[in-house]
């Protein structure tokens, strides 16, 4: 019985959703997450607390905010070459959206900034310096209601911190993300209520 009632619930809330299209001017998505990441010329694996937040201004067209906090990260290797001590990154940019419906493909380039401190381990007094990055991003969401979506996005993140003893570190990133994300249309909403 409760199987049952939860299939339905699920064919209810899908149908709605395909009824519906919900992906427009004055949508509103947000989300918060844990993220994994794998620097690219580095043997690391970190671990982030993440969220966005976007706001469509046509079918085609958003512009998102994205925050990164690290939280740790893994070597993969015997010698560790370079691990963070703190990074807070934050990039700003805009998204291009291929659609169908409630289906939703998207491009998008963030330029930003991240705060970062070596670990102790990789220079002794390690400053903490903003340092330019930028952000690629290539995702999937699904909207399933008017009130959440289903969520994938892939990022590279591109990065340098200079002034270290032995030069420079490129700290290239690709960051996957996925899961529950929340929505709302404030047009669709405000024109609901008259």
């Amino acid at each position: 019985m409760v199987r049952g009632f939860v299939i339905a619930a699920c064919m209810f809330v899908m149908g709605t959703s395909f009824s519906q299209v919900l992906i427009g001017p004055g949508l509103i998505k947000a989300t918060g997450s844990i993220t994994p990441g794998l620097m690219v010329d580095q043997p690391m694996r970190n671990v982030y607390f993440s969220g966005f937040s976007e706001v469509y201004t046509s079918r085609k067209l958003s512009f998102r905010g994205d925050v990164l906090w690290y939280v740790d990260g893994q070597s993969k290797a015997a010698q560790e070459t370079w691990r963070y001590g703190r990074n807070l990154s934050v990039y700003f940019g805009a998204f291009y959206h291929f659609n169908k419906k409630n289906w939703d493909m998207h491009i998008g380039f963030q330029p930003g900034m991240a705060v970062i401190k070596p670990a102790g381990s990789v220079q002794a007094n390690p400053l903490v310096k903003p340092c330019p990055s930028a952000a690629f991003h290539v995702g999937s969401t699904f909207f399933v209601w008017k009130y959440f979506n289903f969520y994938a996005d892939l990022a590279y993140t591109h990065t340098h911190y200079r002034g270290l003893n032995s030069g420079s570190a490129y700290l290239g990133e690709l960051l996957f993300t996925a899961g529950l994300g929340f929505n709302i249309n404030v047009f669709q909403s405000h024109r609901n209520k008259r």
